[in-house]
């Protein structure tokens, strides 16, 4: 039986114990996730954009994860909040991602971060700061309602109107061309799930469901969907 090898996007944080050094980490949800939906989680380090082709040859789907700011000079924007929570490698080498697996129609989910910065890829534009889209509890508690389109594969899994954790300060602003709206905040109308209007296996949310799928059944069915569906 072959197992499918889902590749996860990765960040670069100090060591806490020793701030000369630095480390490579993703949630452990997302390797969990994928785990045991049965695939094979590779994490991809941060590194040169030239290199985002091999990978794309190596793995069969993408997870974008969360992180930093994306730079608002990659949609044609000059930088207008107080902030540097931004990583130009970052950005550079997961644009040159989804390039590589877009030219191969290879499937992408993204997450949070990631969901803007596909947005961003495919043409569109993000806020650069919203309010009360970054909760006070804990990751492990939804707090925030969306409102789902019926029929599509995340109704299917949480219905129409779950409560999702939420924790980004950006948000889409000019969906692009090819991406339609699938979730919204029922507070505030800002996106909260698209996905590809044009046959691309692509879809993407803003909440954080690596950090529920030891708590909610249908997060861990979002990662079956991921790994064997996508």
């Amino acid at each position: 039986m072959t197992h499918p090898i889902i590749g996860i996007s990765s960040n670069i944080e100090y060591n806490p114990e020793d701030r000369n050094f630095f480390q490579v980490y993703c949630a452990k949800g997302y390797v969990e996730g994928v785990q045991k939906a049965g695939g094979v989680p590779l994490v991809l380090p941060i590194g040169a954009p030239d290199l985002a082709a091999s990978y794309a040859d190596t793995i069969d789907k993408l997870i974008l994860t969360g992180g930093q700011n994306v730079l608002p000079e990659y949609y044609g924007e000059e930088k207008t909040i107080k902030s540097d929570d931004y990583s130009r490698d970052r950005d550079e080498f997961e644009l040159s991602l989804i390039r590589e697996m877009v030219k191969r129609r290879k499937p992408i989910f993204s997450i949070c971060r990631g969901t803007q910065l596909f947005n961003v890829a495919m043409g569109g534009t993000l806020h650069q700061e919203i309010k009360s889209h970054w909760q006070d509890l804990s990751a492990m508690h939804p707090t925030h309602e969306v409102i789902l389109s019926a029929g599509t594969a995340l109704s299917d899994i949480f219905g129409e109107r779950p409560s999702i954790n939420s924790f980004h300060r950006q948000a889409i602003k000019r969906l692009a061309n090819n991406l339609e709206i699938i979730g919204y905040s029922a507070d505030d109308d800002i996106i909260e799930a698209v996905k590809s209007n044009d046959g691309y296996p692509y879809m993407g949310v803003q909440w954080h469901p690596e950090f529920m799928i030891d708590h909610r059944q249908e997060d861990l069915m979002l990662f079956d969907f991921i790994v064997n569906q996508l």
